[in-house]
């Protein structure tokens, strides 16, 4: 606490014993012990009370802080800390603009394209098998390289193993 050293400490005490005698120093020693638990004592209390201080300090200023975001905007809190300028926003909404713009003329040709294509695609049902399927579909003769593999399944198929 004081920085003081075994030297110091000895020249101390012999100070002491020849000024205050050795009758007098057993008692003189649990004063002076009592003053510094007194004194540490104090301290401990100063310290806790100041560290209270600053936590009460810095309670108060998160509640002014979140007591400032309720009451305000938030999205025009955030849009002022993050593009104070609006040069962004400016911009979105240009472009926006020139999107919806550009949409609206390019959707009507295009619609009327759509329903003339319609208007002549003809459609006809396929009977085409499934890619699993192993039979023709029916109505149907096999091609001469389906014909092949089924009369090589079944040739293989006789023969004993």
């Amino acid at each position: 606490m004081f920085d003081i050293g075994w030297s110091e400490m000895a020249i101390i005490a012999f100070v002491a014993l020849i000024v205050i005698g050795p009758k007098d120093l057993p008692n003189t020693m649990k004063t002076v012990a009592h003053w510094m638990r007194k004194a540490r004592s104090l301290t401990r209390e100063f310290q806790s009370g100041i560290d209270e201080m600053v936590r009460e300090a810095e309670l108060e200023d998160a509640r002014k802080a979140l007591d400032a975001t309720r009451g305000g905007n938030l999205q025009r809190t955030l849009s002022n800390a993050i593009d104070p300028d609006d040069e962004v926003g400016k911009e979105v909404r240009s472009v926006e603009h020139d999107a919806r713009n550009s949409g609206d003329a390019a959707a009507k040709p295009a619609e009327s394209n759509a329903d003339k294509a319609s208007a002549t695609m003809v459609t006809q049902p396929a009977n085409v098998a499934p890619p699993h399927s192993l039979a023709p579909p029916a109505g149907e003769s096999p091609t001469g390289e389906e014909a092949q593999k089924d009369s090589d399944s079944s040739a293989s198929s006789k023969q004993p193993a």
